[in-house]
């Protein structure tokens, strides 16, 4: 008999009732932190958790329903992301409009609309990212989730439906910029970056994408829209 699980009401995860409880502190603590990295009009307020008191199956759908509200859509694309991933993939996205910005200029002719000040550029430490994941971790500190983030991979695609189940995504290989082994780090997390969202499910219902492990959750309370 399989172990009864619950939802992070914040990352939407599943996880056994004992390790609810250590996870969702430090799922709110990172939530915070990636939210405050945000532009101001992208910030959100913090999330709630649904009544406890609930029954299991409606507790479930509360606490996915609360999980997705914290998803932004890209406005290039239209793919939706926890926040702390949404700004690694800003990096490699960009508009279809042949690279003009969705902002208005802060020289618009139109007086009624105030400019939008474009927020300012905080210097931070180079980090990499997971070609899995999609997660962004320090130089050292890759080389210790990534072997980790794989077999938590493989573990998930082995619970999933086999419709849904994935070959294993190779990790891409980046060739040196120079003759002494140095790599472009930006080249490195874009090409990461898009294996992992190569990973993503589209959702039959409403055409949101989540990796794998989430999609069956996020179904849970995703309906089919009826019929006019």
């Amino acid at each position: 008999m399989s172990k009864p699980v619950t939802v992070c009401y914040i990352c939407g995860k599943q996880f056994g009732l004992h390790s609810i409880v250590v996870h969702e502190p430090q799922c709110l603590k990172k939530w915070h932190i990636a939210n405050d990295k945000l532009p101001k009009d992208q910030r959100r307020p913090e999330p709630r958790k649904p009544d406890a008191s609930k029954t299991d199956g409606s507790k479930k759908a509360d606490d996915t329903t609360s999980a997705n509200a914290q998803l932004i859509t890209c406005e290039n694309c239209g793919q939706t992301f926890l926040s702390d991933r949404f700004s690694v993939h800003k990096r490699s996205c960009k508009p279809q409009d042949g690279g003009k910005s969705s902002r208005i200029p802060a020289s618009s002719t139109d007086s009624s609309s105030p400019p939008i000040r474009e927020p300012q550029t905080i210097s931070r430490p180079r980090t990499v990212v997971c070609y899995l994941c999609g997660r962004e971790y320090g130089t050292k500190s890759i080389s210790i989730h990534e072997p980790q983030c794989l077999k938590k991979w493989r573990i998930e695609n082995e619970k999933l439906p086999r419709h849904l189940r994935r070959h294993e995504p190779k990790k891409p290989e980046v060739m040196s910029i120079t003759g002494k082994g140095a790599y472009d780090l930006d080249a490195i997390n874009e090409a990461a970056w898009k294996s992992s969202q190569a990973q993503l499910v589209p959702c039959n219902n409403c055409g949101r994408t989540f990796l794998a492990d989430r999609l069956i959750v996020h179904q849970r309370s995703c309906k089919p829209k009826k019929p006019n």
